[in-house]
């Protein structure tokens, strides 16, 4: 029987988000009730034991593009895709997604879900790279690869840029692929999901098909939904409804389903989502960092639906630190005109990136309570965010950065121990992706170039489109 005691922490409970001095005994991968005399015993006085954050949407492979997107709208970037997960072999998708983890665990995560990219269907070599990785460093994770039967530009009216897209996919041998694909067993703590990644790239017998599958293999699903304005009038133009309406009508819904962004829905498409149970993944930094628009986080609260947090992917938000999720989560709810008490707070804040982002990921949610699972982190109180110590939680979300992450637990195993891994070394890691980058950069200089001549034709069409009124907006106004 295996485990450990944390004595002398402070232990911050998602569920009541109170801070009380308390020791932690760690039995078999879950917190027990007992005293854990016959356990070896270390003294963590001087931290606060946090439930382990969970990242509900990130992209692993793009961990490599770090600092690509300075002025990128979101659709700029989905042009870029296509070279930016292009020339990578097995090692180059097991580093990046390694170094990813590294970030997350810096930030005190444990748990995260990957929307991979898979399009137009995942490589089984690849997949198992992303899984390999995730195991090494000890996280839990839901592997979903993005997937679609319709181009980007080809999806969009009035939008054609068919150099980037290939011939029309047809649905039911894409989902055959895809299944035979992901038709390998995952380590222990890693599952499966699938990303049919825009409503308007999917047709609908693909879309309903990847449901299905999904659904009868048990893979959870995610989608990126309502995320641009642009993706708001598409919606209306091709369907006369919001993307809610579509998945609503074509039997996509269900508590298995995570929605991406969600910015430009209205309150009935959120009382939707909460009817059937959804999850949504707030992702403010990327929303912001992609002129997105600000997301109405509080209405979405307001109509019961279940929210976690995320970072989105590395080439939308550069950090993969949950910490400024929780931030932006606050700070941009009081961006809105409404009074004080609508605004969220760092309470509720904490609560979506841990149990928000356990429903998202179909986890028991870590709440550090007898029988919950032992995910967790220690921050150090030693350090400037802390000091003095007047209210840790809120603290948390409006001072730290990951400064103060010294031991991560997932499962009651150490996998961060004093601010270093436990599973692989990060030293060799950056040794290795600065070995191979200059072939990946040649890998991919040809798409990537073609990338940049479509790149003016998607801004002028961006800039010269009509804009139809929508009956509200998720920006602030010209200044």
């Amino acid at each position: 029987m295996s485990g450990l005691v944390l004595k002398g922490g402070l232990v911050a409970c998602p569920l009541t988000a109170k801070v009380v001095p308390r020791d932690l005994v760690i039995r078999d991968g879950r917190i027990a009730g007992d005293h854990g005399t016959d356990l070896p015993q270390r003294d963590i006085s001087g931290h606060m034991v946090i439930a382990g954050l969970i990242n509900a949407h990130t992209h692993g492979h793009a961990n490599l593009n770090k600092g690509v997107a300075d002025l990128w709208p979101l659709e700029f970037s989905l042009t870029h895709g296509g070279w930016m997960a292009a020339g990578r072999d097995a090692q180059m998708v097991y580093d990046s997604t390694l170094l990813g983890a590294w970030d997350m665990l810096l930030s005190g995560v444990t748990a995260v879900y990957d929307l991979v990219v898979g399009m137009p269907a995942p490589e089984p070599e690849h997949l198992h790279a992303v899984a390999q990785a995730y195991h090494d460093a000890g996280l839990r994770a839901v592997i979903a690869p993005m997937v679609a039967d319709i181009g980007f530009a080809d999806s969009i009216p009035g939008l054609r840029a068919r150099a980037l897209t290939g011939p029309p996919q047809d649905p039911q041998t894409l989902l055959r692929r895809i299944d035979e694909a992901m038709g390998f067993d995952l380590p222990e703590g890693i599952v499966w999901g699938l990303a049919p990644t825009i409503p308007h790239q999917c047709t609908p017998e693909f879309l309903q098909g990847a449901a299905a599958l999904a659904r009868a293999r048990g893979w959870r699903l995610h989608m990126h939904v309502a995320e641009s304005r642009l993706q708001a009038e598409v919606a209306r133009a091709l369907w006369n409804a919001s993307p809610v309406d579509r998945l609503h009508e074509l039997g996509i819904l269900g508590p298995d389903f995570t929605v991406g962004h969600a910015v430009w829905l209205e309150r009935r498409d959120f009382a939707t989502l909460a009817r059937y149970d959804a999850t949504i993944a707030h992702i403010p930094a990327s929303n912001q960092r992609l002129g997105a628009g600000v997301a109405p986080l509080r209405m979405m609260l307001e109509e019961g639906v279940t929210v976690a947090l995320a970072t989105d992917g590395a080439n939308s938000s550069d950090a993969m630190n949950m910490f400024e999720a929780m931030r932006h989560a606050t700070n941009l709810s009081r961006l809105w005109e409404t009074p004080a008490r609508r605004w969220v707070g760092a309470a509720q804040a904490y609560g979506m990136a841990t149990l928000g982002g356990a429903a998202a990921m179909g986890l028991a949610p870590a709440t550090l309570a007898p029988g919950a699972p032992a995910d967790l982190a220690c921050l150090s109180l030693q350090s400037p965010a802390f000091c003095p110590l007047n209210a840790p939680i809120t603290q948390m979300v409006t001072a730290e950065n990951g400064a103060s992450v010294a031991h991560v637990f997932v499962a009651g195993r150490e996998v961060l121990h004093a601010g270093r891994p436990t599973g692989f070394d990060p030293d060799a890691l950056r040794a290795r992706i600065a070995g191979f980058l200059p072939r990946l950069e040649a890998n991919r200089a040809d798409i990537r170039a073609l990338a940049e001549t479509t790149v003016p034709h998607v801004r002028r069409f961006l800039d010269n489109r009509r804009r139809p009124d929508l009956g509200f907006t998720r920006n602030l106004p010209c200044e």
